[in-house]
């Protein structure tokens, strides 16, 4: 029998401002904190409808819609609320404007703890923040009511199309289980996670790596792709140069930038290989 577990906490909510999302990429700014956070409850809109015929059930045409995340937060302080809201935060006195404000598009990440002690990490790639706080507050008495914040993130599909590997399409939420031990997830919070990056968090089984050229002299502005062999194949691979102002690199194409030398490396888990680049005038 498959191990019973239970959602028993959440805590590292984390956002990020989405710059661009339309069908040429996806970008997001700087991660920060939004709040400690007390509660974490996720309904997602679905709906299904039975087609008949010759009197007979089918086919079912099922819809999923938008997903909507009430964050439970103590009292916000104000950059908090201004970011939820989309107002304005004077940066001088630090104080909250409740004007017109620009509604801006986020991404969050959290964590929900499980009752075995292993968490499940998650990045939700775009929504926005669909309500302004209520704040209640009552005069101080002997009792200990005390009154927190909810925060309503309503999350869509992203409008890039992402083509990663298996993964095809636009993508609401990246998910990782720690209790699959697949991934890395150490640093899953220094980056939102797209099915773009995903491949990074792969824990590293690499036991070798080989390219297919150990030098290459390009013409400037000429190009020249090399590749990398994993052992086992098909492992992630990250590449970088020593010199950017020579050579760059993208996935094994190395593109002359000016006259000079650089090395090209691949790393894979805990192994590299290095290809030495000369660019040259040409004729």
């Amino acid at each position: 029998m498959a191990k019973i577990v239970e959602f028993r906490g959440c805590d590292h909510l984390v956002v990020a401002e989405v710059t661009k999302d339309d069908a040429t990429g996806y970008t997001v700014g700087a991660i920060t904190s939004l709040a400690p956070v007390a509660e974490i409850a996720k309904n997602t809109e679905n709906s299904s409808e039975t087609h008949f015929y010759d009197n007979v059930g089918a086919i079912v045409i099922k819809a999923e819609g938008s997903d909507e995340v009430t964050l439970t937060v103590p009292a916000l302080n104000l950059d908090q609320l201004a970011k939820v809201t989309g107002k304005s935060l004077d940066p001088q006195t630090g104080a909250y404007v409740d004007d017109e404000g620009v509604e801006k598009s986020y991404a969050i990440g959290y964590r929900i703890k499980l009752t075995d002690g292993s968490f499940r990490y998650v990045w939700r790639l775009k929504g926005v923040f669909s309500n302004v706080p209520d704040e209640d507050s009552t005069t101080e008495s002997n009792n200990i009511d005390t009154n927190n914040q909810s925060v309503v993130f309503t999350g869509n599909k992203t409008v890039y199309d992402f083509q990663a590997g298996s993964i095809k399409g636009h993508a609401k939420a990246v998910v990782i289980d720690e209790r699959d031990g697949l991934a890395d997830v150490s640093k899953f919070f220094d980056q939102v996670v797209t099915p773009d990056n995903l491949a990074s968090l792969a824990k590293a089984t690499t036991t070798a790596i080989s390219l297919s050229s150990s030098s290459e002299e390009i013409v400037k502005d000429n190009t020249a792709t090399i590749t990398a062999t994993t052992t086992p194949s098909g492992q992630h691979v990250v590449w970088s140069t020593s010199n950017s102002a020579v050579a760059t690199v993208a996935g094994g194409v190395i593109t002359a930038i000016a006259v000079g030398t650089a090395v090209i490396t691949a790393t894979s888990g805990n192994y590299s290989a290095s290809c030495a680049v000369t660019v040259t005038a040409g004729a």
